[in-house]
Formats: structure tokens, sequence, C-alpha cells
């Protein structure tokens, strides 16, 4: 069995190097005076590396820059279909860094220069035409393609010859134009945002005002690229299995083996057994094929490191570790479970009484992730244990736990830090043969295994994580797996 006894464990070697997210990293604001244009959308990519064996020789580095970048785009459409969460989201420099120091220096002097020319006698308007102009471009950027008029309303409002002639005049309304943007904003932005917008309202002063409006238009920015990438999502499931197996194989073309380990990976979960070598039946191939790549994807949720991770796969690696750390944990919440006295006299008062158990339980493992993390937990989850049972002894009017009965429980559940605990291995062995049905029959109506019951919804919830991602990398992959087992299974 796979026994997570390091807290890197969950990671993976090669390709993964044990990082959940990466984000493009942020420029420095510019030394200009623009202030809008200077904040791109940043945005998270999870597992985007794909690490493929070394190039042959005689490639040219234009081949290369061509795959590696088609990797690239490969990852972020990947994620769009895969990930049903996935959003652009602002990127923020970390507390005390120089990006931070830069961006907040940067903008007060932005607001300082504005604020300076405005109270001057008389006013001086040079930052505040540059300020219109940023705000101008930052209602362009959540417009729509369809917003033709309304773009020709922002060029005839904000027309920057027309607000210069003011400035010269020293006649320029600043409440006018932030009253007309305040406007807009409200009937562009999502219902969501609306106490955002109203917030603006009540602000008075007008250097104030207008930060506070580039501010919203930089979250409605964010909010129009997330909508548009929720209506595309659809679109981009159909097209990503065509799109990322064409670049996959642009990948191979210019290495000297992009399945050494895929390969590797298959040859393992492979189950000869009972088969006249050399197999030629389709369909006993395609069987053959079904068995192994649901204990190959199974292999992923238990991934030590030990071995190099498939190339196939190396997108969703940080999303097999994060899911094996889910069953990971379900697995030892079943076993304490199983390992805890019941004491109800009912069904009704048994299932509140396992709830409450699981809860606190999930609580306290929330952060374990391997076998040494969890020994470190499990005196806790005892008296956890011991005073839940109380609670249930005291409402059912019975006895209170006597010190004998609180050692064997305490013994019982710090026994299961052992990874070998017989508890723990028919749980798990249950866990993953309901897992892999699932992957075998491609989902449908199925039992939850004696003993889980309790845990039927955070199962399910697995299951169905896991069949999402296997289906999608089947869709992408099938047909070199059925070549690698294809050609395993003509061996004699």
């Amino acid at each position: 069995m796979s026994e997570r006894e390091t807290p890197s464990s969950s990671g993976s070697q090669g390709s993964d190097k044990g990082n959940n997210s990466t984000r493009t990293p942020s420029q420095p604001m510019p030394t200009g005076s623009s202030y809008y244009a200077s904040e791109p959308i940043q945005f998270r990519v999870r597992g985007s590396t794909i690490t493929g064996a070394s190039p042959p020789k005689f490639v040219t580095l234009e081949d290369i820059m061509k795959a590696a970048h088609g990797m690239q785009n490969m990852a972020l459409a990947h994620e769009i279909a895969v990930d049903q969460d996935f959003k652009l989201e602002p990127f923020e420099p970390p507390d005390n860094s120089y990006q931070k120091l830069v961006k907040e220096t940067m903008h007060k002097a932005y607001f300082d220069i504005l604020r300076e020319q405005l109270n001057s006698d008389p006013p001086e308007y040079k930052q505040a035409l540059i300020l219109l102009e940023d705000v101008k471009q930052g209602l362009f950027s959540i417009l729509l393609p369809r917003h033709t008029r309304i773009r020709e309303m922002i060029e005839e409002v904000l027309d920057g010859e027309f607000i210069k002639q003011q400035a010269e005049n020293n006649s320029l309304d600043f409440h006018k134009y932030a009253s007309f943007v305040i406007d807009l904003m409200a009937k562009l932005a999502a219902p969501v945002r609306d106490e955002m917008i109203q917030n603006i309202t009540k602000l008075t002063d007008t250097v104030d005002i207008f930060r506070a409006i580039l501010e919203a238009l930089e979250v409605l920015k964010l909010d129009l690229a997330n909508t548009l990438i929720a209506m595309m999502r659809p679109h981009v499931q159909q097209e990503s299995v065509h799109y990322e197996r064409a670049k996959f194989e642009e990948l191979l073309k210019v290495t000297e083996d992009g399945l050494k380990y895929t390969r590797e990976w298959l040859q393992r979960n492979i189950e000869k057994e009972g088969l006249s070598i050399p197999v030629t039946d389709k369909i006993i191939i395609r069987n053959v094929t079904a068995q192994t790549l649901a204990k190959a994807y199974l292999e992923l949720l238990e991934w030590t490191g030990a071995k190099n991770y498939p190339e196939t796969v190396a997108l969703d690696a940080p999303r097999f570790a994060e899911l094996g750390t889910q069953v990971y944990r379900l697995i030892i919440t079943a076993s304490l479970m199983l390992a805890s006295p019941s004491c109800a006299s009912d069904a009704t008062t048994a299932a509140q009484h396992k709830q409450t158990l699981k809860e606190k339980i999930l609580i306290i493992i929330d952060n374990t992730t391997n076998d040494i993390e969890l020994k470190s937990v499990l005196p806790s989850v005892a008296e956890e244990v011991i005073l839940v049972t109380e609670q249930l002894l005291e409402n059912l009017n019975q006895p209170p736990l006597v010190g004998e009965t609180k050692d064997l429980i305490r013994t019982q559940i710090t026994s299961l830090g052992d990874p070998d605990h017989r508890v723990r291995e028919i749980v798990r062995q249950r866990v993953l043969e309901f897992l892999k049905t699932i992957l075998v029959c491609g989902g449908g109506s199925r039992q939850i295994p004696v003993g889980l019951s309790a845990l039927a919804q955070e199962l399910t919830s697995i299951s169905g994580t896991l069949l999402r991602y296997v289906m999608h990398n089947k869709a992408v992959f099938t047909t070199y797996y059925m070549d690698i087992v294809t050609e395993e299974l003509s061996r004699n």
C-alpha cells in the first residue's frame, strides 16, 4: 500500500514538484503617470508544467520554442475545461515585498500629484486630463463588442479635446464626469457590485471619488473576463480535447520519447494473469485497457514521488495530489469512526452521533496530509471521541465512561497512526474498489461500501471529481493508452 510518511509525499517528482498553484509574475508599476493600464489581469494555472524527455539532437530552437508555447496555451485551455471553478483573479504582491511597495508608492504618488494640482491656485489640470483618459480606457475595457452605442457615448462625453479646452478655460467640472461614469458603471455592473458602486456616491472628495472609480473599474474588468470564461467554457470543453491532443503531438515530435513515463506507468498496472499471451482480440484488449487505466489513475491518488510522473497526466498532477489528500482524509475519518464506540439505542440517534463525530474528526485532521502529521493529532482526536461519546451517554441518561474504557479508546484511536492497521487497510480497500468500479463503469448508481455510509457525501464528491478528470484525460490520450497496452499484450 502507499504510505504517506512525509509532508511532500502527495506531490510528484519531475513534473509536479509539489506545487499546487502558480501565478504569472506581476510587473512593477511603470514610472509613468498612468494608473489604470498598469495593472494587467493576472491568473493562476495549476499544474501548468509538462516535463518530458530531453529533446533529441539537431532540433532547432524555433521548434522547441513553438512546442513550449503550445503547451502553455494547452495548459490554459485545459484549466478552463477541467476546472469548473477556474477564474481570473487579481495578483496581489506579498506584504512587505518590493512589488507591493512599488505599487503602493506609485499609486499614492499618482493621487498626491492630482490633489496637489487641483488644490493649487489657479488649479492645474495636467494630471486630471491623464486621469480622465485612464477612466475612459477603463470604461472601454468593461464593454462587450456589441456595446457600440455605449462606446460612442463614452467617446462623446469623455472627449479629450473638449475636456482639454475646459481645463484651459478653468471650467472643468469633475463631479459631472464622475456622475456620468458612476451611472454607467451601475448599468454595466452585475447586481453583486451595486453596494460597491453605491459607496462611491457617498464620497465627497474629488480625488477619493476618482480613486474609487478606478479601483471599481478594475473589479468590473475582472468580472467581465470571468463572465466571458463562463460563457465560453462549454465551447472550450468541446474543442479542448482536439486542441490538447494536437499540441501534445507537437511535443512528441521534438522529444526522443515523450511517452516514456506514461508507458512505465501503464506497464506497472497491467494484469496479465489469466490471459493467453499474446492477446489479439480487440474486445479483450479494450477491457484490459479499461482495468489498467482504472488502476493507474488510482495510483496517482497515492503518488509518493518515487517514480517519474506520466507525461499525459502532468497537467493534472496537482489535481490528483489534492484529490489523493481528500481520499486519505476520508479513509482516516472512516477508520476513526469505526474504531470509536457506538452507544446509540436507535438508528436516528446513531446517525446523529456519527454525523457529529465525523464533523469533529474532519475539523481536527483538516490540515493532515500524511502519517507523520496524523500521528501528532490522533491524541486530540481520541479526546474528542471521548467527549462526544460522553455527551451522547449523558443525553441517553446512561452512566459516563470509566477510566479504563477511556484508556482503551485512546489506545484504539492512536493505533490508527499505523498505515498497516487492519481497520485502515480494510477501509482503504473498500474506498479504492468503489472508485475503481466508478472509473471502469463510467459512473452510474453504486452502493456505498459497508462502514462508509456516514461519509457517502464526501465519497460521492470525490468519485465525481475523479471521474471528471479521468474522462477528460482519456478523451485526449486514449489512443496512446490503447497502443501501449496493445503493444504490451502482444509480447510473448
